[in-house]
């Protein structure tokens, strides 16, 4: 065998990693800034009037502001299932909180509850230290385990086709949706980097009423979601290999429960009354974007813009990320509207806020929002704002996984439900005008995140498309 120079390799491997560079820049990023062509009639067929409803509806409906409610609403859900859980996640963190899921769901399934759980293939976070539990996962016979898109290194085009819904279903009838994924900052205040966050409980009251409940919209979003070509069986180990990972996992969870029900005996005793809580509603509707891997139609944001073109007195917007970009003002009202806009956004000099690429973006587009908008609300706190939510006319109100960005509109799945209810969004507005009064006074940049943003701000001007 002939001994090649290692220079030669050295060579060799760096036109390899060039060419490979090239590729996935051409197919993973610069294909994206190809906009949209073709109009489907998508946008032609909204009709606001159709998220309206009459009379008392089949849901009742929760607001989840409070952490701690937050997580108790989830423990109850999963505690009270009889037939059916499934759970829809962008990702869970490697903390005790994810621990306490997959032990609240295995214990469900030891009842004889069938779950299925779908996180994004990038995301998810069963990794590492929930390396183990994703294996005693896969290996029960009640639960299934899919990824959505996993990473794949030779298909930079599927790297931007991510999962970003969050959400839990079971029953038929209990749900939550909303913007929060599964780590200890989204449920415990006293957590590093809490963030600021909102869902929903959803309550079908069907038995009594007899008319629609989102759930069954829910239940054929996730069905479809789920049986899409891009949602992949996890994988694992065979079993006979895997035998001491599967029992490790099972002993984590068991364990971990255990010290939960002790330390926190209160929150697992706790009888909660949430019909006592719980607010009415004419109608609730569920609102998605399509699936596929490149540039999508944006559904979800044409449904804001004809909300928005409609409103007569207020559209509030709450989002931790505005970038609205030029592919995104094509589908906005170009005209001026009636009611006032408001936008409640992170501030950039919050600490609390760790996403640069997203500050940056926001910094970038400034202008344009603020020619767009009447008043702009920058939350500055201990920590940031998580929360995706949109109210109309005092009516109307949106809680989702949606952000007003690009991302959300034309890459990521995103869902929101759309509630007609009155008093729900009394509720809502005053828990977001109450946000707007807790942001600190002092609102001075840091030096170095100041020149960490400007530098992101030179460097992703072009790629607005992608944030």
């Amino acid at each position: 065998m002939m001994n090649v120079p290692k220079q030669s390799l050295k060579r060799t491997f760096g036109k390899v990693l060039k060419l490979y560079l090239l590729y996935a820049l051409i197919t993973g990023v610069v294909v994206f800034a190809i906009p949209i062509t073709k109009d489907r009639g998508y946008q032609d067929q909204i009709d606001p009037k159709d998220f309206l409803g009459e009379g008392q509806g089949a849901d009742h409906i929760v607001l989840l502001d409070n952490p701690y409610l937050a997580g108790l609403a989830r423990h109850d859900l999963i505690a009270h299932a009889q037939h059916s859980i499934d759970v829809a996640y962008y990702s869970l963190h490697r903390d005790y909180s994810a621990d306490a899921l997959f032990g609240a769901l295995f214990e469900a399934a030891d009842r004889g509850v069938h779950v299925r759980i779908l996180l994004d293939g990038i995301s998810h976070g069963m990794t590492g230290s929930l390396r183990a539990m994703r294996y005693a996962a896969v290996h029960h016979e009640n639960i299934e385990l899919k990824f959505y898109e996993p990473f794949d290194l030779l298909r930079p085009w599927t790297w931007n086709n991510r999962f970003h819904d969050k959400y839990i279903v079971a029953d038929d009838r209990w749900a939550i949706i909303g913007g929060r994924n599964v780590g200890l900052r989204y449920f415990d205040p006293n957590s590093k980097r809490p963030v600021n966050d909102r869902d929903v409980l959803i309550m079908n009251q069907e038995s009594k009423t007899g008319t629609a409940s989102v759930l069954h919209q829910l239940n054929d979003y996730f069905d479809d979601q789920w049986n899409q070509p891009y949602a992949q069986n996890a994988r694992v180990p065979l079993r006979i290999m895997a035998e001491r990972l599967i029992a490790g996992g099972r002993k984590r969870t068991d364990q971990v429960i255990r010290e939960i029900r002790t330390v926190a005996q209160t929150y697992f005793e706790e009888e909660m009354d949430w019909q006592s809580l719980a607010l009415p509603t004419k109608k609730i509707t569920l609102i998605h974007n399509p699936m596929g891997r490149f540039n999508k139609e944006p559904w979800i944001l044409m449904e804001l813009a004809a909300l928005m073109e409609n409103a007569q007195e207020r559209f509030l917007i709450q989002s931790p990320y505005v970038i609205p970009t030029e592919f995104m003002k094509r589908y906005l009202p170009k005209d001026t509207l009636d009611a006032e806009i408001a936008i409640l956004t992170n501030h950039p000099a919050s600490r609390a806020n760790s996403n640069i690429l997203a500050v940056a973006g926001y910094q970038n587009k400034k202008r344009t929002i603020e020619e767009f908008v009447d008043k702009i609300h920058e939350y500055h706190n201990s920590h940031s704002l998580h929360a995706k939510t949109y109210v109309f006319d005092r009516t109307l109100s949106l809680v989702g996984s949606f952000n007003f960005d690009a991302r959300s509109s034309f890459l990521s799945t995103e869902s929101m439900v759309v509630i007609d209810s009155p008093e729900f969004a009394q509720v809502l507005e005053k828990h977001v005008e109450n946000t707007i009064k807790e942001s600190l006074a002092d609102q001075r940049m840091a030096l170095l995140r100041g020149m960490a943003i400007g530098v992101f701000r030179v460097i992703l001007w072009p790629f607005g498309f992608l944030l």
